[in-house]
């Protein structure tokens, strides 16, 4: 079996380039804080001049989970991962 596509789709999906400087980073859907973080990080640094969340929402609750991970710490109750981005 040809294991090329999942090769060529891990290639795509872990890069590991340094940051370069960008007009915006999207932030897709999710509820763990990592990725906020990582770009809040990056946004402070001067890489990009704007942050866009996504306001998700899951489909298959029609609503946002909540936080997953560092719950602990980000403890609020955030209607959707563009408040708690926002808020949190």
């Amino acid at each position: 079996m040809n294991h090329r596509i999942i090769t060529d789709i891990a290639d795509y999906i872990f890069v590991s380039d340094a940051p370069e400087k960008v007009d915006a980073v999207f932030l897709p859907g999710g509820s763990h804080p990592e990725q906020p973080e990582y770009a809040a990080k990056l946004y402070r640094r001067g890489y990009a001049k704007w942050l866009i969340p996504s306001d998700g929402v899951s489909v298959k609750r029609d609503k946002w989970p909540g936080v997953r991970a560092k719950a602990d710490i980000y403890d609020g109750n955030y209607q959707s991962d563009c408040e708690f981005f926002t808020k949190g």
